[in-house]
């Protein structure tokens, strides 16, 4: 405490607040009942939810929970206008497990409908020392390394937050395989310098 002001953390929007009901919620069982505000849309919606887990990513929490239809469903909770425990309990099901369900995905986006790719990626300067340190997913290996250049080999379902991971990174990162990945994040970028023109 005594150094509260020279210890830096990140800011995580979603809040404390919100962080708590959804923990208590997981603790006792108790479906929630949230309001939410998507980006793009006019209205907020409600849902049932039965918090299943949280999960951290890129400064904001994130839930995942069963919806009254049966199907998983992921909500920022920094985008949750309200929040409501329901006296109704459920039962988290014997074979979930929440590192397995995200395991195949780069951050918090879970597409069954996309299959798992090997992908290769080659990084420039001074990139290789920091996805040495700082690896983008768990099955990731070094291939080949050279005095320009390292190589590193993915196995992942390349979600869209994966993609705006490695567009982000410009010129340092280059995707080798497989060549549909590699068009589209070429197609990204002209997008962007398109944009930038204008």
């Amino acid at each position: 405490q005594s150094l509260h002001h020279r210890i830096l953390l990140e800011n995580i929007p979603s809040g404390h607040e919100k962080l708590q009901h959804v923990i208590k919620a997981m603790k006792e069982s108790k479906t929630i009942m949230i309001t939410y505000h998507r980006y793009g849309s006019p209205a907020c919606s409600s849902f049932s939810i039965e918090p299943y887990c949280i999960k951290l990513f890129r400064q904001r929490w994130y839930l995942l929970g069963r919806l009254s239809n049966g199907l998983l469903a992921t909500f920022s909770l920094d985008r949750i206008e309200s929040i409501k425990k329901i006296n109704q309990k459920f039962v988290v099901p014997d074979d979930f497990d929440a590192a397995d369900y995200f395991r195949d995905s780069y951050g918090i986006v879970v597409d069954d409908n996309e299959p798992i790719e090997k992908i290769i990626i080659r990084a420039y300067g001074f990139e290789p020392y920091y996805i040495r340190d700082l690896p983008l997913h768990p099955s990731q290996r070094e291939i080949q390394s050279t005095e320009q250049y390292a190589d590193f080999e993915l196995h992942l379902k390349p979600t869209s937050d994966f993609k705006t991971k490695l567009l982000s990174r410009g010129e340092w990162l280059k995707v080798l395989e497989p060549e549909s990945l590699a068009k589209e994040i070429t197609e990204w970028h002209q997008k962007a310098i398109e944009r930038y023109k204008k």
